[in-house]
């Protein structure tokens, strides 16, 4: 029968002792049994030298392949290599008794491998310059990467600047395997994880079970090696949001078969690399480049008005007339030579101020062209060709947004039809723009109202990278029928195809436009699921006997 105090320290005689198929013995095999059996706290603070003779391969393969060969989990400390021994401290019992077990050798790629080791060569003193275990650096590594916003933050956790100064080689970051009780706690609580610059080519499945059953609702695998959406297997249902950009496969694909893949694969998904996504399948691009505000009301705002600016300033006749405040005023800037003048429609030499080129008789009144009022803005924008803008491309700021004033500053690229074409010519000139608006607001009766009191446009040609990067995504689903401070006549109109769909009388129809701010595809999801709900009274619905008159010729409808 063994005492408490010598079953403690089985081993504690044994210190820098050379253990190799000729000095060990059955007496030592059931000493390090008996202590792993004890599980004694005691030997995770004694490192032993493990030395590998004539290994040709990198220390990562080294551990791999000794990982997989003794089927124990390996954390090397301290790694070196002198002449043709590769050596590394590892505290694990087992790993020493699977190593004996094995007579000191192990195979790979038909080579045989002969190991030696020096038994209880370091204390964790002497390693760490602390009395502190792996298991304990790596709980406390783990736990400093737990914000308070519930994200844990494994990204590049190889390279731990704790890890490193303690020469603690965490070479794959599936060795959190190990760390059972660790990660179990961590998924409980974690709503976001950070995976991102772990070289991974997939959801690492074996770390993702830890949170699959937590509250787990947003991946990060951005900057990883990820090939191919096909590997990328679903770990959660509950996932909403996603970051894969950095990874190969964001490079070549098409950002719409992008979009659409990952809904397929995540479809409870609303953000995807930092963009949300809105009405199905439709994601405002631009979002992602507001520099200067992060409020959500000043989003929306933004939002809508390039939605439905560019909307309707792309047609002709430009419906933008509403957009204007009665004295707005604008300037439009291009910087174009006397050649490339000639090569676009007159309307760049009629009605800009060119800064490069100004008339010097007339410096004052041909450089500086303003227009003043609503009408002379709307007249003389439409004098431009019809154009195309490319709203992935724009990059948005908001300097300042208050109860009473906005400005926002966009650029990005557009394009229109050339006026002659030669065979082996692109149809379309590309120009880059900047245009500064200065909204003035007021609210009246809870609703706030912007309009444009000032629109400086700047124009000159894109450049040709530029131009390679643009018109690569198609823009669908303009909001077309969301109005904005809509007039008699297109409140008329709106409200005459929703009431043809829906059945509804004119009145209730009207009702339910302006309590969506006339957004129509939003008034007519409420709609389908207040009736699916059946929370509709008959009486809101036209009669057999009501009068169809005003609803039964939609041609005028745009």
């Amino acid at each position: 029968m063994f005492t408490i105090n010598t079953q403690k320290y089985q081993l504690y005689g044994f210190s820098k002792f050379l253990l190799n198929r000729n000095t060990v013995t059955s007496e030592f095999i059931d000493r390090v049994q008996i202590c792993l059996s004890n599980e004694e706290d005691v030997y995770k603070h004694y490192f032993h030298k493990i030395m590998v003779h004539n290994w040709s391969g990198s220390p990562e393969m080294l551990y791999d392949t000794m990982s997989e060969f003794y089927g124990t989990t390996l954390i090397p400390v301290n790694y070196t290599l002198q002449g043709d021994i590769s050596s590394f401290y590892s505290s694990s019992l087992m790993l020493i008794l699977k190593i004996i077990n094995s007579n000191f050798m192990f195979p790979s790629e038909r080579n045989m491998y002969n190991i030696d080791i020096l038994l209880n060569d370091k204390t964790s003193k002497q390693c760490f310059e602390e009395r502190v275990t792996i298991e304990d650096i790596v709980n406390g590594v783990v736990s400093k990467r737990f914000s308070e916003n519930l994200e844990l933050d494994l990204s590049n956790i190889c390279n731990d600047l704790e890890f490193i100064e303690k020469k603690i080689y965490f070479y794959k970051i599936g060795l959190l395997n190990h760390f059972k009780i660790l990660m179990l706690r961590m998924g409980r609580d974690t709503k976001i994880l950070n995976l991102s610059n772990n070289n991974l080519s997939e959801i690492p499945h074996d770390i993702m079970n830890f949170f699959v059953k937590g509250d787990l609702v947003g991946i990060n695998l951005s900057y990883n090696n990820i090939m191919s959406l096909v590997n990328l297997h679903r770990s959660s249902s509950k996932l909403e949001k996603i970051w894969l950009e950095g990874n190969p496969v964001c490079e070549d694909m098409d950002p719409d078969v992008y979009v659409r893949q990952l809904i397929v694969k995540f479809p409870r998904v609303t953000e995807i690399d930092g963009i949300k996504l809105c009405e199905p399948g439709f994601t405002f691009r631009f979002s992602r480049n507001y520099i200067a505000s992060n409020d959500m009301y000043c989003k929306m705002v933004v939002e809508k008005f390039i939605t439905l600016y560019y909307s309707h300033y792309d047609k002709k006749p430009r419906k933008i007339k509403s957009f204007y405040d009665n004295d707005a005023v604008l300037t439009i800037s291009t910087s174009f030579d006397g050649t490339e003048e000639l090569n676009l429609d007159p309307c760049y030499k009629t009605n800009t101020r060119n800064v490069a080129n100004p008339d010097k008789k007339n410096l004052v009144m041909n450089n500086k062209k303003y227009y003043y009022t609503v009408n002379s803005v709307y007249s003389t924008l439409n004098s431009f060709p019809l154009t195309v803008h490319d709203l992935s491309s724009f990059c948005i700021d908001v300097p300042i947004f208050s109860s009473s004033l906005m400005m926002l500053v966009v650029d990005g690229i557009y394009k229109e039809k050339r006026n002659s074409l030669s065979d082996s010519e692109d149809p379309y000139v590309y120009f880059q723009f900047r245009r500064t608006f200065i909204f003035s607001s007021d609210t009246n009766c809870g609703n706030q109202k912007f309009t444009i009191l000032n629109d400086m446009f700047s124009i000159t040609y894109a450049t040709e990278e530029n131009i390679s990067r643009s018109f690569k995504i198609p823009i669908r689903n303009m909001n077309i029928l969301a109005l904005i401070n809509p007039d008699p006549e297109d409140i008329k109109t709106i409200a005459k195809a929703f009431c043809h769909i829906t059945q509804l009388k004119m009145e209730e129809a009207k009702l339910r436009l302006k309590a969506n701010d006339w957004d129509f595809c939003k008034s007519l999801k409420l709609f389908m699921t207040e009736l699916r709900a059946e929370r509709i009274s008959l009486d809101k619905f036209l009669m057999d006997d009501d009068d169809f008159s005003d609803i039964s010729n939609l041609s005028d409808v745009d």
